[in-house]
């Protein structure tokens, strides 16, 4: 039997834009936590109306970077940049467990409903704050996004090649693991409280969540003073034959650097003679003659389509898989076959064609993530959140004429 979930009864109010806050609020969620999105009653999330080209999605205010990770969350409308707006904000926070944000430095105080405001109100309150260089330094109030921090974090300098030069990932990774980092934190600071009954203020920076995810090349950085070298698709830690080779057809990415894994591999491509070869039978000569390899063991996999050698290689113990363009990948038959994905089916009430949300990246046998409900309309639950507070249907009617939510 299925036990009550982590954080069922846990409120979160989520003052989140973007990807990295509602990323973080959303793994609360998926554990049964009460999460209330507050959103700008005209503008809401910008996360609903982003992408190009437009779509569907993106015309009902639900695009695709919104719908990914706000499952399970509700919506209120509010300016909180009004007085009125902060004292409704007050009376969501005197019982909730969390407050999650990621405005400009110093914003939620300057409207009287930061950390130290709210606690004098709700002290158990875990104020979770994330931005791009945190709360304080010389970049505590600059303007912070993906790209940027992973440029001024290094991490774009050891991603590329030579040729390329410095380059980003293909998705906002950092925005990704800021919001793991988050949610880590909350969950810490919940399990204190549960032992002093005190909360806590938090500050989580995606600089430092950017540092923390290079830890073999910060070392080498902050220890030895170097910079790790482009090295593309390759390993670029002292092994070779790890990298991404062009096949009969597609691509093929191949983890074979350790000596014991490079036998297997020879083995299985009826390749033993190349490391007989003079110019690879040890490491001393291959560093000399790389590109004749890769070039060697390219030609040797031309014979057959990269799908094809993944079963080969798979099947003689070889970390090797095919390049997949995303479409595909999402249709993964492993991720099929754990269920990752949750489809929604019944959307008619949002105006959106059936669409599917991705879930959480590990299983609890007891008490698992799960989804429940849709991504919300703005302002969605704006009128339900207020009565469960206490607001009447009259003063809930003043609110609407007054342009408060």
């Amino acid at each position: 039997m299925n036990l009550e979930q982590a954080f069922t009864g846990i409120k979160v109010l989520a003052v989140a834009r973007v990807v990295a806050a509602p990323f973080a609020a959303y793994q609360l969620a998926m554990h049964g936590a009460n999460v209330i999105r507050i959103e700008h009653p005209e503008l809401g999330d910008s996360a609903r109306t982003s992408g190009y080209p437009p779509t569907p999605f993106q015309e009902a205010k639900m695009g695709h970077n919104f719908v990914a990770y706000n499952a399970n969350t509700r919506s209120v409308s509010l300016y909180i940049n009004t007085p009125a707006g902060q004292e409704v904000f007050r009376r969501l926070a005197k019982n909730a467990d969390v407050v999650i944000e990621n405005l400009k430095g110093g914003t939620m105080a300057r409207y009287g409903i930061g950390y130290d405001d709210l606690k004098k109100i709700n002290p158990g309150i875990i104020f979770c704050s994330v931005t791009g260089y945190g709360q304080t330094g010389p970049k505590k109030s600059d303007a912070a996004i993906d790209g940027v921090v992973q440029a001024v974090s290094g991490m774009m300098s050891i991603t590329g090649t030579p040729e390329t030069g410095p380059l980003k990932t293909g998705s906002t990774i950092v925005d990704y693991a800021t919001g793991y980092a988050a949610a880590l934190a909350i969950v810490t600071a919940l399990f204190q409280r549960s032992r002093t009954g005190v909360g806590q203020a938090i500050d989580v920076a995606m600089l430092e969540t950017a540092i923390t995810m290079m830890g073999g090349e910060v070392q080498r950085a902050i220890n030895d003073n170097e910079t790790p070298p482009l090295v593309g698709n390759a390993s670029g830690k002292g092994g070779y034959v790890s990298d991404t080779y062009r096949c009969k057809d597609g691509y093929l990415a191949i983890a074979a650097g350790a000596p014991n894994r490079r036998k297997k591999l020879w083995q299985a491509m009826n390749a033993t003679d190349i490391p007989q070869d003079p110019r690879f039978c040890n490491d001393t000569v291959v560093a000399k003659n790389l590109k004749a390899l890769n070039e060697e063991i390219t030609r040797r996999l031309s014979t057959k389509t990269a799908a094809e050698w993944e079963i080969v290689l798979n099947k003689a113990g070889i970390a090797a898989m095919e390049v997949l363009p995303l479409a595909r990948a999402v249709h993964h038959p492993q991720l099929e076959h754990r269920n990752f994905f949750h489809r929604f089916e019944d959307t008619g009430d949002t105006g959106l064609p059936p669409f599917s949300v991705a879930t959480a990246p590990y299983r609890l046998s007891a008490s698992p993530a799960t989804i429940h409900a849709l991504p919300p309309r703005l302002g969605e639950h704006t009128d339900q959140v207020l009565a469960e507070h206490g607001y009447t249907v009259e003063e809930i009617t003043r609110l609407h004429t007054e342009g408060i939510v």
